[in-house]
C-alpha cells in the first residue's frame, strides 16, 4: 500500500516517493532506509511517501507504479537497492544444493529487478529517479553506469535531503557529500563522509502504519509477533572481518546513538503495541559490554508494569564475555541473543578471517547463553524454541583441520543434542572491501547472472568462492556441499536421529519368523532393573499376547490408535526398544562383534556416544561401510550370527555413519 506522511500534502504531490524492489522473498524486511529516509526527510521540511513491490507481480509492476504516481506526484523517485543478492549460495547454484533451506533457485535478482523498475519508470514519468541504499553502495560507479539513475547517494543521505533543492536544479552540487550526480557523459562523485545516526526520533504513525500493512498486525503486535521492528543503536565498525562490508558503507569509526532518541522510538513501538524490536547495526558489544548493560536497564525500566513488555535483540560479538550472572540479568531483561554465524572452533582459522574473537570465546557464547536461556525457560514455564546450530564452515580459510576440530568440539560438548537442525554456510559471497579481491577468494570466485555462470568475475552480480582447501581434497564444490549437508544432519544437530524410521529399520533387518523367536526368547529373559519406559511397554505387550498385536502394528510399519505423529513417534520408541532388548540377550558375543570393528563397549555406552565418536572410530579403521560390515561378519563366525550383526547394523542405522576415504580426510582429519 502506498502511504505518505500527509494526505493533504500528498494531494497536491510529495518530495520523496521510495520505492524498493530488493526485498529478499525468503525474508521479507520492511525496509529500514524507508523509515530513516522519511524521518530525515521530515527534518528539512520534506514529505515522503513508500511502496515496495514484494509481493506485487511484475505484471502488475506498471499499474501498480502508474497509480503511486498518479497519487503521490514526486519531485523525486528515490529508489532504495539494499542488497545485490541474497549472499546465499543456495539461491544461485545451477543445481539443488543438499541441505539447503527451502527457498527457490535462480529467483532473486534485486540489480535485475531494480533495473526493470527503472525502465518502467522512464516509460511512465520525467521525474528524476535517485538511487541509493547499502547495495548500491558497495559498487556505486557500476551501478550508476549499468542503471542509469539522474542521482545517486552512496552512505548515508542526510546532506542531499538537506540541499534537495539545490541536487534538483544542479545548483553547487560539488559540496553536497554522498552525492552522485550527471557530469558531461558519465558522473562525478562528491566526497565521501561517514555520518553518525540520528540524534531524533525516527517513527511516526504513517511510518508505523506502512509497516503493518507490509507484515500484517499480528506479525507485529501483541505477544505472538514473530517480526522484531528495527531501531538503529549505533552505525559503523572498527573490525575488518574479510567477509564484511559494512565497515566500507558505514565507516571504520563505531558511533552510538543517542540512547534518549532510541528510548523514544522503542517506546513509541511499544506504545502502539509493538513487541519485539531489533536494535541494529553490528555486534552492541563493541569493545565493551556497557551498551549492552546500558540498554538492559532501560527496557527494564521501560517493561515495568506494562501490560505487553517489548523483547529486545540485537547481534552479540562473544568477546567480551559474559558471566552467566550477567547473562542471566540480559535475559530478565527480555533480551532475545542473536550472533552472527561462528565461523569455527579453531583459532588459526578465526584468525585468518579476522574476526575478533578466538574458539574459545565462541564455544563459551554458545554454551552459556543456551544453558541459561533454557534453565531461564524451565524457570518460567516457558516453550523451549525451534533451536538450529549455524555456522560458516565454509568460510575462504577451512580446511580439513578447521573443520574436523569443529567438529570434534562439537561432540566433546555434545552440542549437537540440544539443536533441532544445523545450517552451514558453505561459500563466501565475495566483495571488493575497497582494496580488490582478496587474494585468497579470487582464484576460485566465479560471479552469476539469471542465465548461469558468466564468463568474468563481475561483483555487481552474485560472486562466490568455495574453501580451495576442501575443494582440492573433495574434488569439486558440489561434494563440498554434499559433506556439509551430511554434517549438518549428523554431527551438529539432532535431525537424523528426529528422522529414523525404526519400524522400517525392523522390517528391513529383521525377518518375521525370527524376530517372533526373538520375542519368545525375551519373554522369558529376566529383565534388569532400571529399563526405560519404552523398554517397559514392549514387555508388557509381550506378556499380554505374546507380542502379536506389537509385532503386526510394527511390521505393518502403520502406526496403531491414536492416529497421527504422535502415534508413529510411539511406535518408533517401541521398535528401538524391541531390538535393544533383544539384542541384549547376547551381550558377550554382541561385545565381541563390535569390538572387533573398533567399537569396544559401545553398546554398553550407545547413550553417551556421540555419531561423531562413532563415526571417527570406524573411520580410522575401515575405507567403506561394508568393509566393516565384512569384518562384522567375520568376527561374528557362523554360528547364527544374527543378533550381533542386527547390533552393528543398529549401530551404523543410529549414526548415519556413511565412510568415504575423502569425506574422512575433512570430517576426522583421518
Amino acid at each position: 500500500m502506498l502511504i505518505d506522511d500527509t494526505p493533504a500534502r500528498a494531494r497536491q504531490g510529495v518530495d520523496i516517493l521510495l520505492l524498493s524492489a530488493s526485498n529478499y522473498p525468503a525474508l521479507p524486511i520492511y525496509p529500514y532506509a524507508f523509515v530513516q529516509v522519511s524521518a530525515l526527510a521530515a527534518r528539512h521540511g520534506l514529505t515522503t511517501a513508500r511502496l515496495d513491490l514484494l509481493g506485487t507481480p511484475k505484471e502488475a509492476w506498471r499499474t501498480t507504479l502508474h497509480a503511486a504516481l498518479e497519487r503521490a506526484s514526486p519531485r523525486l523517485i528515490g529508489i532504495h537497492l539494499r542488497q545485490l543478492d541474497s549472499i546465499f549460495i543456495w539461491n544461485y547454484a545451477d543445481y539443488d544444493l543438499p541441505g539447503a533451506p527451502p527457498v527457490r533457485r535462480n529467483s532473486y535478482w534485486p540489480f535485475h529487478d531494480t533495473a526493470q523498475l527503472i525502465t518502467i519508470l522512464r516509460e511512465l514519468t520525467d521525474c528524476p529517479i535517485m538511487l541509493g541504499g547499502f547495495g548500491f553502495t558497495t559498487r556505486t560507479p557500476d551501478l550508476l553506469e549499468r542503471l542509469q539513475p539522474d542521482f545517486g547517494v552512496t552512505g548515508e543521505p542526510d546532506e542531499v535531503l538537506e540541499h534537495l533543492d539545490d541536487v534538483l536544479a544542479n545548483r553547487d552540487v560539488a559540496r553536497i557529500a554522498n552525492l552522485a550526480h550527471r557530469s558531461g557523459d558519465g558522473y562525478a562523485l562528491t566526497p565521501r563522509v561517514f555520518l553518525p545516526p540520528a540524534d531524533h526520533t525516527e517513527y511516526t504513525d504513517a511510518v508505523l502504519d506502512d509497516l503493518l500493512d507490509f507484515y500484517g498486525p499480528r506479525r507485529v503486535i501483541g505477544p505472538d509477533a514473530d517480526v522484531h521492528v528495527a531501531v538503529e543503536i549505533q552505525r559503523g565498525c572498527p573490525y575488518r572481518c574479510y567477509f564484511c562490508t559494512e565497515p566500507m558503507v558505514k565507516g571504520r569509526r563505531h558511533h552510538v546513538r543517542d540512547l534518549d532518541a532510541v528510548m523514544a522510538d522503542i517506546t513509541f513501538l511499544a506504545d502502539r503495541g509493538v513487541s519485539r524490536v531489533w536494535l541494529v547495526c553490528s555486534e552492541i558489544n563493541v569493545g565493551s559490554n556497557g551498551l549492552l548493560f546500558e540498554m538492559a536497564a532501560r527496557m527494564r525500566k521501560l517493561n515495568h508494569g506494562r501490560r505487553q513488555p517489548v523483547s529486545w535483540t540485537c547481534y552479540l560479538l562473544p568477546n567480551p564475555p559474559l558471566e552467566r550472572s550477567e547473562i542471566r540479568t540480559l535475559l530478565e531483561s527480555r533480551f532475545e541473543p542473536s550472533w552472527n554465524q561462528f565461523g569455527s572452533y579453531h583459532d588459526e582459522n578465526l584468525k585468518r578471517t579476522r574476526v575478533p574473537y578466538r574458539a574459545r570465546h565462541a564455544i563459551r557464547a554458545q554454551v552459556d547463553w543456551l544453558e541459561e536461556d533454557q534453565a531461564f525457560r524451565r524457570e518460567r514455564g516457558l516453550p523451549e524454541p525451534t533451536r538450529r546450530l549455524d555456522m560458516f564452515l565454509g568460510n575462504t580459510y577451512a580446511t580439513p583441520e578447521t573443520v574436523s576440530a569443529t567438529l570434534r568440539t562439537v561432540s566433546e560438548l555434545r552440542l549437537a543434542e540440544r539443536f533441532d537442525d544445523s545450517l552451514i554456510t558453505r561459500a563466501t559471497r565475495v566483495f571488493d572491501l575497497g582494496d580488490g579481491l582478496i587474494e585468497d577468494t579470487s582464484t576460485g570466485a566465479y560471479s552469476v547472472g539469471p542465465n548461469g555462470r558468466l564468463d568474468e568475475v563481475d561483483l555487481v552480480h552474485p560472486t562466490f568462492s568455495y574453501p580451495t582447501a576442501l575443494v582440492e581434497v573433495l574434488g569439486s564444490a558440489r561434494a563440498v556441499d554434499e559433506l556439509f549437508a551430511y554434517a549438518e544432519k549428523t554431527f551438529l544437530s539432532r535431525a537424523y536421529r528426529t528422522r529414523l524410521d525404526w519400524p522400517a529399520f525392523l522390517v528391513r533387518h529383521t525377518g518375521e519368523e525370527q524376530l517372533a523367536r526373538w520375542c519368545d526368547l525375551l519373554r522369558h529373559t529376566p529383565h534388569p532393573p532400571g529399563e526405560d519406559e519404552a523398554a517397559g511397554a514392549v514387555r508388557a505387550l509381550l506378556a499380554a499376547d505374546g507380542g502379536r498385536t506389537l509385532l503386526g502394528r510394527l511390521r505393518r510399519n502403520t502406526p496403531g490408535p491414536p492416529e497421527g505423529a504422535p502415534a508413529r513417534e510411539n511406535d518408533g520408541r517401541l521398535a528401538r526398544a524391541l531390538v535393544e532388548l533383544v539384542v541384549g540377550t547376547e551381550p558377550e558375543r554382541t561385545g565381541a562383534v563390535l569390538a572387533a570393528i573398533g567399537l569396544t563397549g559401545y553398546w554398553d555406552e550407545r547413550a553417551a556416544r556421540t555419531a561423531y565418536d562413532v563415526c571417527a572410530g570406524l573411520a580410522a579403521r575401515f575405507a567403506t561401510v561394508e568393509a566393516a560390515r565384512e569384518a562384522a561378519r567375520t568376527a561374528a563366525g557362523p554360528d547364527d550370527p544374527a543378533l550381533p550383526l542386527l547390533a552393528v547394523e543398529y549401530c551404523l542405522y543410529d549414526n548415519n555413519v556413511l565412510l568415504r576415504p575423502d569425506w574422512s580426510r575433512v570430517l576426522f582429519d583421518a
